[in-house]
C-alpha cells in the first residue's frame, strides 16, 4: 500500500502531513538492539523486552505485542502500533464513524445484517439487492463443504461473558470479507460447546457471522465437546487463542474471570463494586459511560496500595463522572490513589465528598489539559498529582 509517510530506522520524526483524518507526528520502527523512546516506555506493559526486541504495549486501541519491524506511531495524541504497510489503514480505522473508509464499511455490514433478516423466513432465496441497500459483492463458492459434522447456522449461540466482542471496526472488516471471499477450504470447523443441550460457539464467532451475514450458507462444520458449564469453556476458548495469536488485555480478562483466574476476579470485583463495569472494546468511541478499560493499572495499583484505596478511587471516580463517557481517566485514578495514600500517611486524609467536586468540577476534559504535553509517563504523573493536590487543596481551604 502506498503511503507518504517518512519512516526512520532510529528515534522518531515528525511525519509529513496526509489526507488521512489523523496524520503521525512521531514515528519509531522496532529494531533489536535499539532502545524505545520515553513516550513509548510510558506505554510499556512490563519492563521486560525479549532478545530479539519485542515488547508489549498497551496502545491506544488494546494491548499487543511489538515485533521488530513493527511501526510505533502517535497521531492526534493516541498511540498505535502495526506493520509499516498497514499504517494507513489502522490511521483510517482509527479515525472513527467520520472517516469515510469507516463509515462505508459500518454501513456496508448494516446494509447485509438487514439484508440477512430480510431471507431469514425463505433461506432458499436467491440474493437479492433490496431497495436502498448495498448488495454483496458476492464471488462463486470454492471448494465443497468439508465434514464429517455440521450444525445449523441458527443453532449456534455465542456466550459473550467470555468471548470478545465484534462490534469494532477490525471485526466488521474481517466477517465483511469473509463473507464476500467465500471459501469452504479456509472454512475449519468451529469449536463448539453442547451445554444443556444447547450449542455455543468457543471459536469461529467471525466464521459463523460472515455465514450469517451471507444468507446462503444453512450450515457449517464443527467439532463439538461436551461442557457443563462456561467456565470450561472459557478455558478452551484461552488456550485456542492463546496458542494461535496474542489476545488483547480486555479479551483475555474477561475470559480469565469467566475461567475462575484469581486476579482477573479481584480486578473486576473492585470495579463492580464501586458501580463500574470493564469495558470490552478497546478503542474510546465504542466506549460506554460507566466503563474502565485500565485493568492493568487497577491491577497494578491493587499489589502496590491495597483495595481499600483502590476502591475509595473507583467510587470518588464513578460517582463524580457519572453519566460519562471515561475517556483518560487512567492517569486520573492512579493520581488520586497516589494522593490518597499520601494524605493518609501524613494523618490528613483527603474527605471524599469534597474530593468527588473537585473531579467534577475540574471535569475530564480539564484533568486532561493538566497533563497535556507530558513527554513521560513519569511526568504525566507528576502533573496530574501536583494539579489535582492542588485543586483539593484550593478547595480545603473555601
Amino acid at each position: 500500500m502506498a503511503t507518504n509517510i517518512a519512516f526512520v530506522d532510529e528515534g522518531c520524526t515528525d511525519a509529513p502531513a496526509s489526507k488521512t483524518p489523523a496524520s503521525p507526528t512521531k514515528i519509531w520502527i522496532c529494531v533489536a538492539g535499539k532502545e524505545a523512546p520515553d513516550w513509548i516506555v510510558e506505554r510499556m506493559t512490563t519492563g521486560e523486552v525479549a532478545p530479539n526486541g519485542s515488547f508489549e504495549i498497551e496502545a491506544s486501541d488494546g494491548w499487543l505485542i511489538v515485533e521488530p519491524g513493527f511501526a510505533v506511531f502517535e497521531a492526534a495524541e493516541r498511540v498505535f502500533a502495526c506493520p509499516p504497510r498497514q499504517v494507513q489503514e489502522k490511521l483510517a480505522a482509527a479515525a472513527g464513524e467520520t472517516n469515510p473508509v469507516v463509515s462505508e464499511l459500518i454501513e456496508k455490514t448494516r446494509a447485509m445484517r438487514e439484508q440477512r433478516n430480510g431471507r431469514r423466513g425463505d433461506r432458499n432465496a436467491p440474493l437479492a439487492k433490496a431497495a436502498g441497500e448495498k448488495a454483496l459483492k458476492l464471488k462463486p463458492m470454492i471448494g465443497s463443504p468439508p465434514s464429517p459434522q455440521f450444525a445449523l447456522v441458527e443453532h449456534l449461540q455465542v456466550d459473550d461473558t467470555y468471548q470478545r466482542s465484534i462490534e469494532g471496526g477490525a471485526s466488521q472488516k474481517l466477517i465483511v470479507k469473509i463473507a464476500e471471499n467465500w471459501d469452504w477450504r479456509l472454512c475449519l470447523p468451529l469449536i463448539v460447546s453442547r451445554r444443556q443441550g444447547r450449542l455455543y460457539v468457543i471459536d469461529g464467532q467471525h466464521r459463523l457471522e460472515a455465514a450469517r451475514l451471507r444468507g446462503d450458507i444453512r450450515d457449517i462444520p464443527v467439532v463439538v465437546f461436551d461442557f457443563d458449564d462456561p467456565r470450561g469453556e472459557a478455558e478452551l476458548f484461552v488456550a485456542a487463542n492463546r496458542s494461535r495469536r496474542a489476545m488483547s488485555k480486555l479479551d483475555d480478562f474477561h475470559a480469565a474471570i469467566v475461567a475462575g483466574d484469581a486476579k482477573a476476579s479481584a480486578i473486576n470485583e473492585v470495579v463492580v463494586e464501586a458501580g463500574l463495569v470493564v469495558g470490552r472494546i478497546a478503542a474510546w468511541q465504542y466506549w460506554k459511560p460507566g466503563e474502565v478499560v485500565f485493568v492493568t493499572a487497577i491491577q497494578r495499583t491493587l499489589h502496590t496500595m491495597g483495595k481499600a484505596t483502590v476502591a475509595r478511587s473507583l467510587k470518588m471516580i464513578a460517582r463524580a463522572f457519572d453519566g460519562l463517557v471515561l475517556v483518560g481517566v487512567g492517569s486520573v485514578f492512579e493520581a488520586l490513589c497516589t494522593l490518597i495514600r499520601e494524605r493518609d500517611q501524613s494523618d490528613s486524609p483527603i474527605d471524599d465528598v469534597l474530593m468527588e467536586a473537585v473531579l467534577a468540577e475540574v471535569g475530564i476534559p480539564g484533568w486532561k489539559e493538566a497533563i497535556d504535553g507530558s513527554e513521560s509517563g513519569q511526568e504525566r504523573m507528576e502533573r496530574m498529582l501536583r494539579a489535582m493536590a492542588e485543586a483539593y487543596a484550593e478547595a480545603e481551604a473555601q
